[in-house]
């Protein structure tokens, strides 16, 4: 007789039918033979993909008595004894992947934010050959997306700041990283990535959690799923729909009101987290796969107590009903050893990604230059001279020229110096990978045990393992660290300051993640990468083209031009600027780095020449001279929002060669014209004389009890707003000849750009505004702007600050830092309305919301206005990097203290503390040695650092003068060996 159930609505996920003489029969609605379990074990046969196969020996016996304790029929001891194999032999063979099947997984891993946890996870996820591998309680903070080393791809989302707690990520492997189509950060317990799959119009798209506890409030239940339901309900109903992760949720086997959501295979009874999961599931049109596959228990329990007493199943992954007969399989991998108290579970999918062909991604060349010392410049130097000698006699056309001294460069260093290599030293040793293996074949121990003292003796053996791990694995960080603090000291003893603070963004963590998906202007998320760098392009255009002014001055030529000579460059010229260029600049789009043009500087200048007497000539450049590629730099807050990051642009390093002749022919002749207010880009100047200066006017204000009024004016977008045109007539205005205006404004004519985003150059876009990014040109050219702007705005008037008995002192400028001084209200405002009429007439706006007001010993409360909006009056403001008070700034001391990170404690937790373990710092693997290395490499030279730039007080030297011994003490306090 066939067996019977009691008959479903159609469509329930457990439907059978009564007809028992075709297999097929029993299948449900969606096709699935989960809804037999009873057939299935009375015929002896096992669910392998969504039809029931049957799996029989040559003796026709069920193969299920013969599976061992993974569910796989490599482990069972029969076969195993039969081929000469223990079992010890095959505790790491792992499932197969199928070429057509997506393997993904769910683990709670309770924390990445330990040294080596990164490095384990991904060992487990290429043993067990997972495509996509969910993540949950990462314990890191803040959201991006970091490659590995190992080549996966984690995108990560965490608190913004604060307690390491929470958090979720996802691991890609090499293989699905090209189908990911974009994905969101939801704060520390969700993300939602999206990948595209082989079915056009149809994507996959994951969603990772890390719900509250059982225990937690309804408050924080209710917030999350909240949130959650908002995020579902805006994915198609037509995408394969995935979420998986820790849900904290007892669903158990009793599905009654659930038959739609969940099978009968789930383990426990439900619980409170469990209903609501269900209910969730429910209303999303979900279906929880670990319920529908029959496995043992201990292949469904995904949580074990610490007394390893009771085990529940509380991570689930649920996909789309609608894609329902795509899930082949939902079971438990115990071997899987990350040091957790839950297992690995492991989902396989009837899906195919989408077959991408590889991104044509613009690799930039770069070059092993820090080979050129010895006899390496001297090899590069001839190399480079018999790569062009036979060229530089053809009179060829300007491109072809620039062509054959662009490839005579390229061509040279990667013949004598190499490109370079972006492989990393792995910190962890073979010793400690070894300790891993062993760690977790005493899991397996764990794991075969078949009585409870067996089970608590494994158990001791295994936390023994686990121990020996982390020392292990501690001791290497330990060993790498200490490796950095010498190559720190040793580099500031030299002089190194690059390689000193590269080092030290290492030991402290501070890395920016970038490229996360950006929303368009409406906010929303992107998903497309064609449309993100089309967004790209869209803001970078907007940002760098601003509109014209509306009415331009009247700006009149010199009488007289300076004295400044316009005949093409010298070879001495050309070395000169050269040996100027500083090394370990990004190269712009033609590759050629700094180093390849100062190794042997007279062949370079040979080569330069005839194309610089070119460019004098033809008053023309080569056209990879106008364009740039713009770098993406993240600031603070949401990286998804594009205003968030600033633009850095990379030129042609021969380029610069010219604009730095120019440069050193106009700027001491027009430098003696500039007024004595403005020091930011100019010689024996720093931002130091204006701090001083500001606060001797504070102070002087504050002993004569006389009135006085600051005005911080902060430019909108400054230097990219300056109306080109305008510039032209200035350069004339101040007296420099026709021929060295047309040489500057032909550079500046046709200039585009193109974004790299993601490896990727976007399509180039046209920049008709503000000075050139990069150009050693552009800091002269815009002083020169607010050098007349300022003129014109004070001139004729006394509105300002008398420093002495002859001199009015109206302004204190730094570049487009501005302080505007004045005794009263009425002086103030006359001067801002001026400043802001003549400064929207060059192209440039002040930015009500971000100038500031500094009132001092005066009770007017009118406010000043720009354009009719009130500026805010604060009781501080820190003006180039120093505050300035209501004391002059003395008081204010405590910010150099407190400039990074808040406190002593804070300063040395900035110093000695990470962001996560792959940012290289843990403070429980840092050895004394190393911190008071660092200590004594950084720290303890900030003092004198300070003294040199004039900042020093009472109060600092104070704080210093309690000794070494008094810091050091305080950091052994917080930051011991032993404290993790």
């Amino acid at each position: 007789m066939g067996l019977t159930t009691p008959p479903r609505k159609k469509g329930s996920v457990t439907e059978t039918r009564t007809d028992s003489q075709s297999l097929l029969s029993t299948l449900g609605e969606d096709g699935d033979s989960d809804s037999a379990p009873e057939l299935m074990m009375a015929r002896g046969e096992q669910i392998v993909n969504r039809f029931f196969l049957p799996w029989r020996g040559a003796d026709s016996q069920p193969l299920l008595s013969t599976l061992g304790e993974d569910g796989d029929s490599d482990s069972a001891p029969e076969l195993m004894m039969a081929r000469g194999e223990s079992r010890k032999d095959l505790s790491d063979r792992t499932p197969s992947s199928s070429a057509r099947s997506l393997r993904m997984a769910s683990w709670n891993v309770r924390t990445l934010y330990e040294a080596g946890k990164c490095v384990q996870a991904t060992r487990e996820m290429q043993r067990y050959r997972l495509d996509i591998l969910g993540v949950s309680e990462t314990h890191w903070i803040q959201s991006g997306q970091k490659k590995l080393r190992s080549g996966e791809l984690v995108l990560f989302s965490g608190k913004e700041e604060g307690i390491h707690e929470e958090g979720v990520a996802v691991i890609l492997s090499k293989r699905v990283q090209r189908t990911l189509r974009g994905w969101e950060a939801h704060g520390s317990r969700l993300l939602l990535a999206s990948f595209s799959s082989s079915n056009r119009g149809i994507n996959i798209n994951i969603l990772q959690l890390y719900a509250p506890t059982n225990a937690a409030s309804e408050e924080e239940k209710e917030e999350f799923y909240d949130h959650l339901q908002r995020i579902t309900e805006k994915l198609p109903r037509k995408d394969v729909n995935i979420i998986m992760g820790d849900a904290n949720a007892k669903v158990g086997s009793d599905n009654i009101s659930y038959e739609e959501v969940m099978g009968k295979q789930g383990l426990g009874v439900i619980n409170d987290n469990g209903e609501r999961f269900a209910d969730f599931c429910s209303l999303q049109d979900l279906v929880i796969g670990g319920t529908i596959f029959p496995h043992k228990d201990i292949h469904k329990a995904t949580w074990v107590s610490p007394d390893l007493g009771t085990e529940n199943q509380i991570d689930h992954i649920c996909i789309s009903r609608k894609f329902r007969r795509s899930l082949q399989d939902v079971r438990v991998f115990r071997g899987a050893d990350i040091g957790s108290d839950h297992h690995l579970v492991i989902a396989t999918f009837q899906l195919k990604l989408k077959r991408y062909s590889r991104n044509p991604t613009t690799k930039r060349l770069k070059f092993q230059v820090n080979l050129l010392q010895g006899n390496k410049i001297t090899d590069f130097g001839i190399t480079l001279k018999n790569r062009f000698q036979p060229l530089e006699h053809l009179d060829e056309d300007m491109e072809t020229y620039w062509s054959q001294v662009k490839d005579s460069f390229i061509s040279t260093c990667k013949e004598v110096l190499g490109e370079k290599d972006y492989k990393h030293k792995d910190w962890i040793s073979q010793e400690s990978l070894n300790r891993l293996s062993e760690r977790r074949e005493k899991k397996a121990a764990v794991n075969n045990s078949r009585t409870r003292n067996e089970k608590e003796a494994a158990q001791r053996e295994y936390s023994d393992a686990a121990k020996e791990v982390k020392r292990s694995i501690k001791n290497d960080k330990e060993a790498f660290t200490n490796e950095l603090a010498e190559r720190a000291e040793k580099a500031a003893q030299g002089g190194h300051m690059r390689t000193l603070y590269e080092i030290t963004k290492v030991l402290a963590g501070k890395r920016k993640n970038t490229e996360m998906p950006v929303k368009d202007a409406e906010g929303n998320t992107i998903f497309s990468q064609e449309l993100q760098m089309t967004r790209w392009v869209e803001h970078f255009e907007s940002l760098l083209n601003r509109p014209p002014p509306i009415e331009p001055p009247e700006i009149l030529p010199a009488r007289n031009d300076l004295d400044i000579n316009c005949d093409p460059p010298t070879l001495e010229e050309i070395e000169n600027a050269v040996s100027l260029l500083n090394s370990k600049k990004a190269a712009g789009p033609d590759y050629i780095p700094p180093e390849a043009l100062k190794a042997d500087s007279k062949v370079s200048s040979t080569i330069l020449h005839g194309l610089f007497e070119k460019i004098w000539t033809e008053e023309k450049y080569p056209n990879d001279w106008k364009e740039g590629h713009l770098v993406k730099i993240p600031k603070k807050g949401d990286l998804s929002n594009c205003n968030n990051y600033r633009g850095i642009t990379l030129l042609p390093i021969p380029g610069k060669v010219f604009t730095r002749i120019l440069l050193e022919r106009i700027k001491e002749t027009v430098d003696g014209q500039l007024r004595d207010n403005q020091a930011g880009f100019r010689k024996n100047r720093s931002c130091t004389d204006q701090i001083a200066a500001l606060r001797i006017i504070v102070e002087q204000s504050i002993e004569w009890n006389s009135p006085l009024l600051v005005n911080f004016i902060d430019f909108e977008k400054a230097f990219d707003s300056i109306d080109r045109d305008t510039l032209w007539k200035l350069l004339r205005h101040y007296g420099i000849p026709p021929k060295i205006v047309t040489l500057i404004q032909k550079m500046y004519d046709g200039t585009s750009c193109k974004v790299l985003h993601e490896g990727r150059l976007t399509d180039s876009f046209q920049i008709k505004t503000g000075v050139r990014q990069g150009c050693l040109l552009s800091p002269f050219l815009f002083i020169l702007a607010v050098d007349w702007l300022m003129k014109e705005s004070t001139s004729g008037s006394r509105n300002g600050f008398q420093w002495t008995l002859w001199t009015q002192l109206d302004d204190l400028d730094f570049a487009d830092d501005i302080a505007l001084v004045s005794h009263n209200h009425s002086q103030m405002q006359d001067k801002t309305s001026t400043v802001n009429q003549l400064s929207g007439s060059i192209g440039l706006r002040i930015h009500p919301g971000k100038s500031k007001m500094l009132k001092i010993k005066t009770e007017d409360i009118q406010a000043i206005t720009v354009g009719g909006k009130p500026l805010e009056v604060v009781e501080n403001f820190t003006y180039l990097g120093s505050v300035i008070d209501h004391s002059g700034g003395t008081a204010a001391d405590k910010e150099f203290e407190t400039r990074s990170c808040g406190t002593e404690q804070d300063s040395a937790q900035c110093y000695f503390l990470p962001d996560n373990t792959e940012k290289m710092e843990m403070a429980g693997a840092h050895s004394q040695k190393a911190k008071k290395q660092h200590y004594k490499t950084i720290l303890a030279v900030e003092p004198s650092r300070q003294t040199e730039q004039g900042k020093t007080t009472d109060n600092m030297e104070k704080k210093f003068g309690r000794g070494d011994e008094g810091k050091w003490s305080l950091m052994e306090r917080h930051y011991t060996d032993g404290s993790g």
